[in-house]
């Protein structure tokens, strides 16, 4: 349900990367954003309910790697990710990462404000994370990220559908083998 924001996130994308496929992923939306999104010249899939979170990146992840796609970057249609950095996850893609985390917490990416409870809840996950892999994520939760085409099959089929999909999905790409790295970038 992101009609009143889509089409200025699209507008945005196509300005920071002209020559980038868009594809959205309309994960059964009560209001007009497919229609919205084909309008700005989307290519949509149209989920024929809400699948969540998982499912509808899943629904990409499968697309993207059926279609021999060599990497993919998700980007949040409410307008929180600035598709300007999408060069930056996508460098880091292209120096070989499989798994490129967009940190707003990583030392270079400016400024950005959350409350002090979902600061600690961040902060639990971090060194949660740290102590199952032996490694630090300075932004577990970032939904704004690159995938190689490996990381794109992996996901294709085993991407997690529950609520913190975004934690598990750094948990399950490191113990995969992945090249999981974090980039700083604005928010």
């Amino acid at each position: 349900d992101e009609a009143a924001t889509i089409a200025a996130t699209l507008a945005q994308v196509r300005t920071a990367v002209p020559d980038l496929d868009v594809l959205v992923v309309d994960d059964g939306s009560a209001d007009d954003t497919a229609s919205v999104a084909e309008a700005a010249g989307a290519a949509v899939l149209h989920l024929p309910y809400n699948l969540g979170i998982g499912g509808a990146l899943r629904t990409g992840f499968r697309f993207a790697h059926r279609r021999g796609y060599e990497w993919a970057v998700q980007v949040d249609a409410d307008g929180q990710h600035d598709p300007a950095e999408i060069p930056v996850l996508a460098a880091a893609l292209a120096d070989g990462a499989d798994l490129v985390v967009g940190s707003r917490f990583a030392a270079g990416a400016g400024s950005y404000e959350v409350g002090r409870l979902r600061r600690r809840a961040m902060s639990l996950l971090r060194v949660t994370l740290r102590a199952m892999l032996g490694r630090s994520f300075t932004d577990t939760s970032s939904g704004f990220r690159g995938f190689s085409r490996r990381c794109l099959g992996y996901f294709a089929d085993s991407y997690p559908a529950e609520y913190m999909e975004s934690v598990e999905a750094l948990l399950l790409a490191c113990y995969a083998g992945l090249n999981v790295v974090e980039v700083p970038v604005a928010m």
